[in-house]
């Protein structure tokens, strides 16, 4: 029988354990927003501003496709849903819904020079928030959608960390099998093809390549990898409202992890998205052990640090933290 000692000091552990699997989750669904920017811009040269809205479209339709009934009784106006369809079913509808609104997007844009592709992009995040807030019947507004499912259910004692368990673990499997299926079709002639549009679009057309039609095929990759992350999002927060959730800061983050990664770098944009959100999860760990005086310039601090960081590699190392792999012929 355990002491009450053993018993707070487990708790304790337990908690840091829960704390740190948080960390890893989120990392892990900045990691593959940051694969689907790579692939769009790294390797084709698609600059996308509006990566929040296709991560609040997967989001959003999977909590939709998810969420059991809401009860009357609850006092909770509710949202469209009720479905309650498996999660795999969720995770397919995300990719689906947000792929199709990618290539949606993609049609009149990406013929369009990076800059003005960047707005087109951005204004489609904005209008997309804009009605995530004020379509209430359908997301629940301000208030936002509740009763999103566990991937498990645990309950006991040891229910948080066991959950948090399970959320890393499918999300690891979901990072590995993205990787290793990005890194094949990559080295593909198909992924030869996206580079020869990055470095040469006219050069490519002249060789005989429909550039158009592979970066309008990317660009609904991309965009559907963004939605399999705003499902993952969805069940690991288990509550998304599109106030904060799916801010434009989200798009600022995704591009900082992939420049810092390495763009055009499957491992980059990975170890980009674990260190830029770990210095915002470090920031939040100081933040509840730092002296009353330092606790509201932690967050400042870090935005201070990231830039520090930004400027380094720029000035020293391009090329970003892990360097796209050089190809020769032979």
């Amino acid at each position: 029988m355990k002491t009450r000692a053993e018993a707070e000091r487990l708790a304790i552990d337990t908690g840091i354990l829960v704390n740190l699997g948080f960390y890893v989750s989120i990392s892990i669904i900045f990691a593959i927003l940051a694969l689907g920017f790579n692939l769009q811009w790294g390797y084709t040269g698609l600059f996308n501003a509006g990566i929040a809205g296709f991560f609040l479209i997967g989001a959003y339709t999977a909590a939709i496709a998810i969420t059991p009934p809401t009860p009357p009784s609850t006092g909770y106006p509710g949202h469209l849903g009720g479905f309650q369809l498996p999660l795999a079913v969720g995770a397919l509808l995300a990719m689906a819904m947000s792929g199709l609104a990618a290539a949606l997007v993609a049609l009149p844009t990406v013929r369009l020079r990076a800059d003005y592709l960047a707005i087109a992009t951005l204004a489609f995040a904005e209008v997309v928030r804009t009605v995530a807030l004020n379509l209430e019947p359908v997301t629940a507004g301000t208030i936002g959608i509740v009763g999103i499912p566990h991937i498990l259910t645990f309950s006991g004692p040891d229910a948080a960390f066991l959950n948090a368990a399970t959320d890393v673990g499918v999300g690891a499997a979901i990072l590995a099998g993205l990787f290793l299926g990005l890194h094949f079709i990559l080295e593909s002639p198909w992924g030869r093809v996206l580079r020869a549009v990055r470095e040469d679009e006219e050069a490519t057309m002249a060789v005989g390549k429909n550039t158009f039609r592979y970066k309008l095929q990317v660009f609904a990759i991309g965009g559907a990898l963004m939605g399999l992350a705003g499902w993952l999002f969805a069940l690991t927060l288990l509550y998304i409202e599109p106030s904060g959730s799916f801010a434009p800061a989200i798009t600022f983050s995704v591009w900082v992890m992939v420049i810092v990664g390495g763009a055009g770098n499957l491992r980059g944009a990975i170890a980009g998205a674990f260190v830029i959100y770990g210095l915002e999860w470090l920031s939040v760990q100081l933040k509840d052990v730092a002296p009353d005086f330092l606790k509201d310039s932690i967050p400042y601090i870090r935005l201070m640090i990231v830039g520090a960081l930004l400027i380094i590699l720029i000035i020293y190392r391009p090329q970003g933290i892990l360097r796209e792999k050089k190809r020769v012929l032979r």
